[in-house]
């Protein structure tokens, strides 16, 4: 049976959580350049039909005024676009990540790729955590990359 492309993709979005809706998490720092992020993210989510959210993990005690500034300015780009922005603090901001999108239903993560590093942390580790949701990642020219989901047995899913 044919399904057109659209439900198929949506089907594929399905995520584990069905009462809370499915979203695109958009991962920002506390960089001005994150803006391009948060586009991206709304792009994606519009082509899917779904809210988009946005996360930034800081160290505790990190906000300096300038930080502070960023995540404003970051806040109400998020705002226009009837996005909801969620700040948390903790030293491991990966692994935050991953139960946050949990919890909050992420179908598609977006984040950004740093231009001195040929390989992504942020990328490897979201990926070996949850290999079931598309990431998209955002180079400084604004080009979206995106690894797909990988299939995996209800068995072999590694819950965080």
């Amino acid at each position: 049976m044919f399904v057109p492309n659209k439900e198929r993709r949506r089907k594929h979005l399905q995520t584990e959580n069905p009462t809370i809706p499915a979203n695109v998490l958009v991962c920002v720092t506390d960089q001005p350049s994150c803006r391009r992020l948060i586009l991206a993210g709304d792009a994606i989510a519009k082509k899917y039909n779904m809210p988009v959210k946005v996360v930034t993990v800081l160290k505790p005690g990190l906000v300096s005024p300038k930080t502070a500034e960023v995540l404003q300015t970051l806040y109400n780009i998020a705002g226009r676009l009837g996005a909801e922005m969620t700040v948390l603090f903790n030293d491991s901001p990966l692994l935050t990540i991953a139960v946050h999108a949990r919890q909050t239903n992420a179908a598609h993560i977006v984040g950004g790729s740093s231009p001195s590093s040929e390989s992504s942390p942020f990328i490897e580790t979201l990926k070996g955590l949850l290999p079931e949701i598309p990431i998209s990642i955002v180079d400084e020219e604004e080009q979206i990359i995106t690894f797909p989901a990988f299939a995996a047995h209800q068995d072999e899913r590694s819950y965080v």
